[in-house]
Formats: C-alpha cells, structure tokens, sequence
C-alpha cells in the first residue's frame, strides 16, 4: 500500500471511528502521527490556495498592458493639459526620467479609436515617449463611453499635484460645453466636489484672454482669485484690461499680478447733471442714467433715432 493510500485511510478514520477497528494492527502513536501530518498538509494546502484566490481577486477586472506607438494614440478631446504643461524645466526633466528607464514604467490608458486609440488619462506620459521615439506602456479599455472617459480622467489627475486649477476648470466646462453634463452642479455631485469649489472653477473659465495674459500662465492664477476677477471685470471691464495690459510682460509674481489687477486706481470721471437726467464720463467710457418719465414720449423717441444714427455712423472697433 502507498504512503498516499495509507495516509487517506488514516483521514477517513478520525473522521470515523467506526473504522478504528480496522487500523489496530497500527500502534496508536503511529496511527495519531500519520492523520497528524496528512491533516498538517492539507490544512498548508488550504492556506495556499486561499493565499492565490486572494491574489487572484485583487487582479480581477485588471487589464493586460501592451506597448503601442505613440503615432497611433492622440490626445483626448476632454485633455485638462494646456501646451505649457509639456514645456518649460518641469516636463524637460520628466521626459529625461522617461528616457532613462527605456519608456514609461506606469502605464497610461487609452480606448480604441476610428484609426487608432484616444489617450484617458497619462497624456504628459504620452507626449514625453512621442518625442523620445518610444513606445508607450499602455492600458487598453476595449469599451468606454465619454462620460466614463471623462469621469475615470477626472478622478485620475485629480491625484496628480502638478495638474492646475485652470487646467481642472477647462476640464469641466469642456465636460459642459459637450453636453456631458447639464451644469457645474451636476459635475460637482457626479465628482463629490463642493458647489462652492465649482463656482469659483467656474469664474476661472470666464476670465477674459486679456486678464489671463497678464500672468505667466494661466496655471498660476488661484481659484480664489477667480470671483474677485470677474467681480471687477463686471464693474469695469476697460480699467482692468488697461492694467493688464498695463503689466503683461513684467516679471511679477502671480500675486502682485492679482492685486494690481483688483487695485486699480479709481478712473478720474466727470459727471453733469440734466434735468432728466446724469451724464458720467471717464477716459474709455460715457454713462447716460436717463429719468424716463422726465421726458416726453416724443424726446425719447428722438433720442433713440439720434443713437441709432449714431450707430451706423460709427465703424467698429
């Protein structure tokens, strides 16, 4: 008889005793020792395999990485990188990283495209190996809607302390403006963000071209700064953009570029009473606060034609 067969009718006995009988022939020391180790091994081999389902399940839904040429893979239409996050001494040393491990160790993730595959998330990853030449380590999700993409991009970078505030505000609206989403509200409930911080992503958005190129980049203005920006701007729009026009170029922190933007000095203006009204003129600008039941029907109405030609007389700036 095989150690094997031997060591099973040793388990079946201990199981039951009714079997006892047969195994007196055995001393019983031997007899305890061989159920000892057979129920020793089999208890190590109960150990091991519930060590490789646990290993299994932590893989489960993991997709298998493979490398692809970066020609074949383009930047996503819901990107939250502008153009000066692949320049400047910050990228410059990432893309060296990436040129000395041979690629990307982490991989990005891409869905399959019409011609080839739409980066998720890792677009930085992606342009460093698309100007070494390399081929990039890649997730490839078979299936993947543009909210999903949208929202599993947002999660991502969300973690990435190098990803801007504005950067993260264009992100949204673009989400928006896709029609993704109805409004930033439904963004911040889909995403877990607080309304309070959406608003001010939102006021980022809104900034006009002429107050964003008055810092170096749009990436150093703060979410805080954004409501008083637009705040300003509703109450004066040229005095602002004269200050920023005023400053772009000059080597200001993005702090002193706020407040002298939110400062200005206040515009000298003359201001004449009429009986009908308040005429207030500063250096760009010419109010006219109109009492309309101090004029007659007629007086308005030969105000408004005198405007309207006034209108067609003027060229556009």
């Amino acid at each position: 008889m095989s150690k094997k067969e031997e060591a099973a009718r040793l388990a079946a006995a201990a199981l039951e005793p009714a079997l006892l009988p047969r195994l007196e022939r055995r001393t019983p020391r031997l007899a305890m020792n061989k159920v000892t180790d057979f129920t020793g091994e089999l208890e190590k081999v109960e150990r091991d395999l519930s060590e490789a389902n646990r290993k299994l399940a932590l893989h489960e839904g993991a997709l298998p990485t493979r490398k692809l040429s970066p020609q074949l893979i383009r930047p996503s239409r819901f990107a939250n990188r502008i153009e000066r996050s692949f320049q400047g001494s910050s990228f410059e040393a990432f893309r060296q990283e990436i040129a000395n491990a041979g690629g990307n160790v982490q991989p990005i993730k891409v869905r399959p495209v019409s011609g080839g595959y739409e980066i998720v998330y890792g677009h930085r990853r992606h342009r460093a190996c698309l100007d070494l030449g390399l081929e990039v380590l890649s997730l490839v999700q078979e299936k993947m809607s543009d909210k999903e993409l949208f929202e599993e991009m947002s999660r991502e970078n969300e973690q990435r302390s190098d990803l801007s505030a504005y950067e993260l505000a264009m992100h949204y609206k673009r989400g928006i403006d896709s029609k993704l989403y109805r409004n930033w509200s439904e963004i911040a409930a889909v995403l877990g963000k607080a309304k309070s911080l959406m608003s001010r992503y939102s006021a980022l958005t809104e900034l006009p071209e002429t107050v964003l190129n008055a810092f170096g980049s749009p990436s150093d203005i703060q979410p805080k700064w954004a409501e008083k920006l637009r705040q300003v701007i509703e109450a004066d729009s040229a005095a602002v953009f004269e200050a920023a026009k005023a400053i772009k170029g000059k080597t200001l922190s993005p702090k002193a570029v706020f407040e002298a933007l939110i400062n200005r000095p206040p515009p000298e203006f003359t201001r004449v009473n009429y009986p009908f009204g308040v005429w207030t003129e500063t250096s760009t600008r010419a109010l006219i606060d109109i009492d309309k039941l101090a004029l007659a029907a007629d007086d308005l109405k030969a105000l408004q034609t005198f405007l309207s030609a006034l209108t067609e007389k003027s060229s556009p700036r």
